[in-house]
């Protein structure tokens, strides 16, 4: 029996293919370095402090800020967003790192096209390029098959963008080509084979004709943004089937016809904003989203109720249905739960009374509701909403006396009460609404005096109290009010002379007195407003003469 050959390792030929191995991971950093400083040299205009670490005499590269490193120590990413890079991107030398997987180089300055060499950069799995000031087209996209993460928002590219390349991108979870002047193009039919996506952002991005229903293949889509495009049609069934949205934006398009059957089954939703587009019907799907935050549909041609269900969201903080056709009243409860931040569904069809607790927990801002229908007074609880910014219930068939507390709220910037049946006084307490700047009250029934103290409200811009029964004079501290601009006080009850002081509202441009009982001489300072544009004081007992 013959024996077995035995096959012994060469020593030497082990030695000699360690120190091949060696000599290419050596040659590899070698070749990182260069084009790094290639890199550096092209943003040496940069107003930045980043690179002062990127030396030759670094004992590694991977000690170079914004640079992560293999366990080779080969260059695997590049993260320098928000760094004040500016400068041109030298993707040959970028994309001659062998190993680069990831180039984050968001929120700069950076100018220029990018070139076709990006195609080298066939490990990347992630890119971002967004928010700088590139010019030019994008280039194709076809040999970056590993790619996860794709941003280049807002970064000035322009022409065509090489949509048929995102075929091949297959591992794209993230997408973000929105705010650029691209041509125009119908909705990429690309996308829809991007299963993996959980996140589209296309605001901004030329886009016309029709969503198609195939986005409802989309299934783990998160997040889908489409606002201000041309987008047109109806909203597809397919968008009903994408129940792990939690944010859909289609504000600012041509949408029109019905919300589809089964949007109520989104119920993931968490903002939904529809406003500024044709669409129609009533809105009685919204119901089923009770994880709602907000909800924004204003500027559409919605009709029927406001679903009852929403006074029971315990999320919503923000409401904006102005602009529609809505009837019926508002849900009673609405804005009980949660911070609820804001309201306006002004310009609609709306009856019944204000809801009494949408300031509940002390952080609605802006609550407005005016040309409407609206009946009933305004709510007590709102005297104590120190949060209120903004009040507008004109063209209303509101009534009743104004809580007083309401006169004197701090970050009041303006109330609107005009063209209701509001009666009762103007509060000594106006004095305490320092952000006070736009003072609307006309055609209602107020009367009294006008309070010394409104002299106090010293960022009063325009004060209008047309067509109601005040009465007294106007107070002689009125020249405190440096800011305000427009006084109108036309057809009251005011009496007395007018006083000298109001030549020290060095803003005035607009003074309408007209229709009331002044006497005695227009004062002289009047003529020494520099900024006066109009003026009228007819239907008075005035006398003298206006120099």
């Amino acid at each position: 029996m013959s024996a077995e050959p035995i096959f012994r390792e060469n020593p030497s030929r082990k030695i000699l293919f360690l120190l091949s191995f060696l000599s290419l991971i050596s040659l590899s950093k070698t070749n990182d370095l260069q084009s790094l400083l290639k890199f550096k040299t092209s943003l040496r205009n940069s107003n930045t402090n980043v690179f002062n670490t990127w030396t030759p005499n670094q004992n590694s590269i991977c000690n170079f800020t914004g640079i992560t490193c293999n366990s080779d120590q080969t260059v695997k990413e590049i993260n320098l967003s928000q760094q004040n890079l500016s400068g041109t991107l030298p993707l040959d030398a970028i994309c001659s790192l062998q190993s680069i997987e990831k180039l984050s180089l968001g929120s700069n300055s950076l100018y220029g096209i990018v070139t076709e060499e990006l195609s080298n950069c066939t490990k990347l799995q992630y890119l971002d390029l967004g928010m700088n000031s590139f010019a030019g087209k994008f280039p194709d996209l076809s040999s970056l098959t590993q790619l996860k993460f794709l941003n280049l928002n807002h970064s000035g590219f322009s022409g065509q963008f090489p949509w048929k390349s995102l075929e091949n991108l297959t591992s794209l979870e993230f997408l973000s080509l929105g705010d650029n002047p691209f041509d125009w193009s119908p909705f990429p039919l690309e996308i829809l084979n991007l299963h993996k996506l959980y996140r589209v952002y296309l605001t901004n991005s030329s886009l016309e004709g029709e969503i198609p229903e195939g986005i409802g293949n989309l299934t783990l889509l998160q997040n889908l943004e489409l606002s201000y495009n041309q987008l047109s049609g109806k909203i597809p069934e397919g968008i009903t089937k994408l129940k792990n949205l939690w944010q859909l934006e289609l504000y600012s398009n041509q949408l029109s016809g019905k919300f589809p059957n089964g949007l109520g089954n989104l119920t993931n939703l968490i903002n939904f904003d529809a406003s500024t587009n044709s669409l129609e019907g009533d809105i009685s799907e919204i119901k089923y989203l009770t994880k709602l935050v907000s909800l924004q549909l204003f500027e559409n041609k919605f009709s029927g109720e406001i679903p009852i269900e929403l006074g029971e969201f315990k999320s919503l903080t923000n409401l904006s249905l102005y602009t529609n056709k809505l009837t019926g009243s508002i849900p009673l409860n609405i804005g009980s739960y949660g911070n609820f931040t804001y309201i306006d569904v002004s310009e609609n069809f709306l009856t019944g009374s204000i809801p009494p607790n949408m300031c509940k927990n002390g952080k609605m801002s802006e609550l407005l509701m005016l040309q409407n229908k609206f009946t009933g007074g305004l709510p007590e609880n709102y005297a104590n909403c120190l949060s209120l910014n903004r009040l507008r219930v004109n063209n209303n068939s509101l009534s009743g006396k104004i809580p007083a507390g309401i006169w004197s709220l701090p970050n009041l910037s303006i109330i609107d009460l005009t063209m209701n049946q509001f009666e009762g006084p103007l509060s000594d307490n106006v004095g305490e609404a320092k952000s006070l700047a736009q003072l609307f009250l006309s055609h209602n029934q107020f009367s009294g005096e006008l309070p010394a103290t409104i002299s106090e409200s010293t960022s009063l811009v325009d004060i209008e109290l047309v067509a109601n029964q005040f009465s007294g004079e106007i107070p002689a501290t009125i020249g405190n009010l440096k800011k305000l601009s427009n006084l109108h006080l036309e057809n009251n009850l005011f009496s007395g002379t007018i006083p000298e002081s109001l030549g020290s509202c060095v803003s005035l441009s607009d003074i309408n007195l007209a229709g009331n009982l002044f006497s005695g001489k227009i004062p002289a300072s009047i003529g020494s407003l520099r900024s006066l544009n109009s003026l009228n004081l007819s239907h008075n007992e005035l006398s003298g003469k206006f120099q």
